[in-house]
């Protein structure tokens, strides 16, 4: 099966790029999803790891922000610069016939031809997808769609909700009632039908009344009998005052998410997280909560509208560079308390 690269460089894009990947590692097994070239061991050669990373992929997501092009320290494009990871990425794909999906990051318009270097030019011939923090949800879900086409996978269980997945069901055996025979073995009884009394004879001449009423109590007790045999009837057990119905257990109340948040780090350990609301909060962001989603601990402040998210964003990027916001209530579906945090067992629904 094959893989997924995210293209990103880290001062542009690596908000988005977090945020991207936490959303396709929830539709797709995390293994078949690369962010990053991690470690590259000293003594290796660099551009030699990357081509090879990247050649393990079926499609490269270049993610595209208002400073991928912007200048280096030395005043030129760094693309110009032929060990740029992001160069290598692109070009590496491009080389391999590996597919390139160019992803603009909030109306981020695609580089012409002319600003990139000459083994990157294939890149503006590639048609392009959208993503904005407005429709975040649904633009990743569409990518998604598209990414499991290219890749021959399918969504996984926790699809959002909206996108249900299509599930095959085995046709049942056919069910063979079981004969029902009667306690008297006088004879098989149809289905549906209450079985046939015996008729009364009539009382002989000369026995008087007594033999009438004899034979009426029989029957009586005959149709009794009957009945109590009757399938789906069983025997009425009286309810005992003596045994209490448990009581129902209370649910646990809502949890109210505030309308969006800023995803400020995730972790693999909830005291990670803690140190991170720590740090946030020496820095004057305040109220922040961990969530677990997807096998990470988040650390999330809570915003009450988009221009406060991007507030929080301007404090928290001077020493978080992938913090990003998000809509909670499609970030985390059913939410839950746990020891320590908020458990969002759901995945975020497309807007």
């Amino acid at each position: 099966m094959g893989k997924v690269f995210i293209s990103y460089r880290r001062d542009d894009a690596a908000g988005y790029a977090r945020a991207i990947y936490e959303e396709l590692t929830e539709r797709f097994p995390p293994e078949r999803v690369f962010m990053d070239v991690d470690a590259i061991e000293p003594g290796l050669p660099f551009d030699e790891v990357i081509r090879n990373a990247v050649g393990q992929c079926e499609a490269l997501l270049v993610l595209i922000g208002a400073r991928w092009l912007a200048p280096g320290a030395d005043g030129r494009s760094r693309l110009e610069d032929e060990r740029d990871f992001v160069r290598l990425e692109i070009a590496a794909a491009l080389t391999r016939k590996i597919r390139v999906i160019p992803v603009l990051l909030d109306g981020t318009p695609m580089p012409k031809e002319g600003e990139l270097p000459e083994p990157l030019r294939g890149l503006v011939w590639r048609n392009a997808i959208e993503v904005s923090n407005t429709r975040f949800n649904a633009d990743v879900s569409r990518l998604a769609e598209v990414l499991a086409r290219i890749i021959g996978d399918t969504l996984q269980a926790n699809t959002p909700p909206g996108q249900a997945q299509a599930v095959e069901v085995a046709p049942s055996a056919p069910v063979t009632a079981s004969p029902m025979v009667s306690a008297s073995a006088a004879g098989s009884v149809p289905p549906h039908e209450p079985a046939a009394t015996a008729p009364v004879q009539p009382p002989q001449a000369g026995k008087g009344g007594r033999t009438l009423l004899v034979a009426g109590l029989a029957a009586v007790c005959a149709a009794v009998a009957v009945f109590s045999l009757w399938p789906g009837r069983g025997p009425t057990v009286p309810s005992s005052p003596d045994v209490a119905t448990p009581a129902a257990q209370p649910a646990q109340a809502a949890i109210v998410l505030p309308e969006y948040g800023v995803v400020l780090g995730s972790d693999r350990t909830l005291e990670a997280a803690r140190d991170e609301i720590r740090r946030a909060g020496r820095n004057g962001v305040q109220g922040a909560k961990i969530y677990f989603r997807n096998g990470y601990f988040a650390s999330i402040a809570p915003a009450a509208t988009q221009a406060e998210v991007d507030r929080i964003l301007v404090i928290v990027r001077a020493f978080r560079h992938d913090a990003y916001g998000a809509r909670m209530a499609t970030w985390c579906v059913r939410p839950r308390v746990a020891d320590g945090y908020i458990e969002c067992p759901g995945t975020g629904a497309a807007d």
